[in-house]
C-alpha cells in the first residue's frame, strides 16, 4: 500500500506539469476544430447546427484529463519506459498510413508494422550495423510497445463508454441497396494529458532524487534490461506527455449510446487481449509476433465487423407507416424545451393529421401560438405534449428522418487496407 500511495503522490504533483504544457493547448485547439469540421457539416445538411463547438471541446477536455489519469497510472504500474517503445518511429508511419486513409493514423497499425519489423530484424542481427536506423528499429521492447497500445486502446475503451453518444451529430445516410436513411455520426475527439516514464543512466553514488521512491521488486512488469556500464545504476522519471485519441462510428440501426457502448465492449475486450498478449510476450519472445500481428489485425476486424453489423440490420430512422418520425430534436427550440425526443413518431397537432413534412409547417404556422402534439413514443405508447411556439417564422427545431424527397446525403464507403492503399496510387496516376 505505500507503494500505491508514493505512487499518487508523484502522479498528481507531475500530472499539474501537463497544463502548463504548450501542446495540451495545442491538442485542445486541434481538437476544438475537428468539431468545428462537425458543425459546419451539420450547417451544410440541415442549415443549422445541432453542436456547440465551445461546449463540445471543453466536455472533451474534461473527459480527457479523466482518461489521462487512468492511462497515465496503468503505464506507471506496467512501468512502460516511452523512449524503448520506438515512438520516434511509431509517429512517422502514423502520419504515412493517414495518407493511405485517415483511420488508418492509429498506433495499432503502425505499431503493429513496427514490432513485425523489428521482430523480423533480430533474425539478422549480425549483419545490422551498428548505431544505425534497423539497429534502433531492432532493439526496441515490442512487448512494452503492445502493451502501450493496449493501454491507449483500453483508455479509449473506457472515453467512449463515458462519452462516445454526447454530441452525436443526425445524418442522412446512402446505404448499399440505395436507400437514404437516417442516423447519427459518433466522433469524439479527446486530448490526454499522459505521465509516462521514460530511464535515465546514473552513477550509482547519486543518490534518489527529492521526489523519489523505491518501487517493489516485481516493478517494472514489462522493461528492457538497458546495458549498464559499471559504477551506474538505471533509475526511471516521471515526464508529462500529451497524447490525442479520436472515436469515429455510426449509428443507423442502434441509438447512439447503445451503440458506443457495445463499440466501447468490444474495443475494450481487445485492448485487455492485447495487454495480455504484450505481458506473456515478455516472458514468452515466441508470442511476440503474435501479439505484433494482433495489434492492427484485430483492430481491423472490430472496425469492420462493427459496420457490416450495424449496417446489415434494420434501420431506426426511416419514415412510419403513419405520421412522421422525428430523427433529433435541436437543443433550445420549442421541440427539445417541450420534451420531444428522437425517434417520436408525430401523429396529430391540433386538429391537424400529419402525414408529410409539408402538413407539418403548414400546422404550425398557422395564428396559433399553442400546440397539442399527439406522439408515439420508441415504445408504442401514445403521448401529448403542449407547446408553445412565438418565433416568426416558426421553428419547432426538429430533424425529420429522410423520405423520398430527400437530395441530400452521406455515402459511407469502408475499404481494407489493400484497397485503400490501390485507390491512393491510382488517383497520384491520374
Amino acid at each position: 500500500m505505500e507503494f500505491i500511495a508514493d505512487m499518487l503522490g508523484m502522479l498528481s504533483k507531475t500530472f499539474l506539469y501537463s497544463f502548463v504544457n504548450f501542446l495540451f493547448w495545442l491538442v485542445i485547439l486541434l481538437v476544438g476544430l475537428q468539431y468545428r469540421r462537425m458543425v459546419k457539416m451539420e450547417i451544410k445538411m440541415f442549415g443549422v447546427p445541432k453542436n456547440n463547438v465551445i461546449k463540445q471541446t471543453i466536455i472533451s477536455a474534461g473527459f480527457g484529463i479523466i482518461g489521462g489519469v487512468l492511462a497515465s497510472l496503468l503505464l506507471i504500474v506496467i512501468g512502460i519506459s516511452l523512449e524503448q517503445v520506438g515512438i520516434i518511429y511509431l509517429w512517422p508511419l502514423a502520419v504515412l498510413l493517414m495518407m493511405v486513409n485517415p483511420r488508418y493514423m492509429c498506433f495499432a497499425y503502425a505499431g503493429g508494422i513496427i514490432g513485425v519489423a523489428s521482430t523480423g530484424l533480430k533474425f539478422f542481427s549480425s549483419h545490422i550495423p551498428e548505431n544505425s536506423f534497423f539497429e534502433g528499429l531492432m532493439n526496441i521492447n515490442v512487448p512494452g510497445l503492445m502493451a502501450l497500445i493496449g493501454i491507449l486502446h483500453l483508455t479509449e475503451s473506457f472515453l467512449i463508454a463515458l462519452s462516445g453518444h454526447i454530441g452525436s451529430s443526425p445524418l442522412f445516410i446512402k446505404k448499399g441497396d440505395g436507400r437514404i436513411v437516417g442516423g447519427f455520426s459518433l466522433q469524439k475527439f479527446w486530448p490526454l494529458p499522459i505521465i509516462g516514464l521514460i530511464t535515465l543512466i546514473v552513477p550509482e553514488a547519486v543518490e534518489l532524487m527529492q521526489h523519489g521512491m523505491e518501487m517493489p521488486d516485481w516493478w517494472p512488469l514489462i522493461g528492457d534490461q538497458l546495458p549498464v556500464d559499471e559504477g551506474k545504476k538505471a533509475v526511471f522519471m516521471m515526464l508529462p506527455v500529451v497524447a490525442g485519441l479520436g472515436y469515429g462510428d455510426f449509428s443507423v440501426a442502434t441509438l447512439p449510446r447503445g451503440k458506443s457502448l457495445r463499440s466501447a465492449r468490444n474495443l475494450g475486450w481487445y485492448s485487455i487481449v492485447l495487454i495480455a498478449l504484450a505481458i506473456s510476450a515478455h516472458f514468452m519472445l515466441e508470442l511476440v509476433i503474435i501479439a505484433a500481428l494482433f495489434a492492427p489485425l484485430g483492430h481491423e476486424y472490430l472496425i469492420m465487423k462493427g459496420n457490416k453489423d450495424e449496417f446489415s440490420k434494420t434501420p431506426i430512422f426511416v419514415p412510419p407507416e403513419k405520421g412522421i418520425k422525428i430523427l433529433d430534436v435541436l437543443p433550445g427550440y420549442p421541440a427539445h424545451k417541450g420534451g420531444l425526443a428522437s425517434g417520436d413518431v408525430i401523429l396529430r397537432i391540433n386538429n391537424c393529421d400529419i402525414e408529410t413534412r409539408v402538413d407539418l409547417n403548414q400546422c404550425i404556422q398557422s395564428e396559433e401560438n399553442n400546440f397539442t402534439f399527439k406522439v408515439k413514443k420508441s415504445s408504442g405508447d401514445l403521448s401529448n405534449y403542449r407547446l408553445t411556439i412565438n418565433s416568426r417564422p416558426k421553428k419547432l427545431g426538429v430533424i425529420l428522418v429522410p423520405d423520398v424527397e430527400t437530395t441530400s446525403y452521406v455515402e459511407i464507403k469502408q475499404y481494407g487496407f489493400i484497397h485503400s492503399l490501390k485507390r491512393r496510387f491510382s488517383r497520384e496516376k491520374q
